[in-house]
């Protein structure tokens, strides 16, 4: 599963999602898109960004898939007239994952010492 953080742009310039926005977008969802959960990111700066959470093979199908998705779902919601999908990314989060693994914990998977299946 991937996290794709889709960018949303209003025609009148910086604005928060209309109320309802996140529920009609994922009622669009169709099972083929692999879209398993959205979240909207009200903080984001300076336009809302929809964390959309999908099954794909691979990063680049995540991302395009996303972006697609979050096109083709804007589009009949008169909520969301004239909104546009600047951009789609899976976030970064390697320094999450260095910090964790430089982090002493017990022996295991992301710590030192041997695998404990093995």
């Amino acid at each position: 599963m991937y996290l794709v953080h889709v960018s949303l742009h209003s025609p009148a310039g910086p604005a928060p999602l209309p109320d309802g926005a996140r529920e009609r977008l994922l009622a669009a969802a169709v099972a083929e898109e692999g879209i398993e959960h959205l979240c909207v990111h009200t903080g984001a700066e300076p336009h809302p960004v929809l964390g959309v959470f999908l099954l794909a093979d691979r990063v680049e199908d995540a991302e395009d898939r996303a972006q697609a998705f979050c096109r083709r779902a804007v589009a009949p919601v008169p909520a969301l007239a004239g909104w546009r999908v600047q951009h789609g990314q899976v976030p970064l989060v390697t320094a999450f994952y260095e910090q964790a693994l430089a982090a002493p914990d017990p022996a295991g998977r992301n710590g030192p010492g041997t695998f404990p299946s093995t």
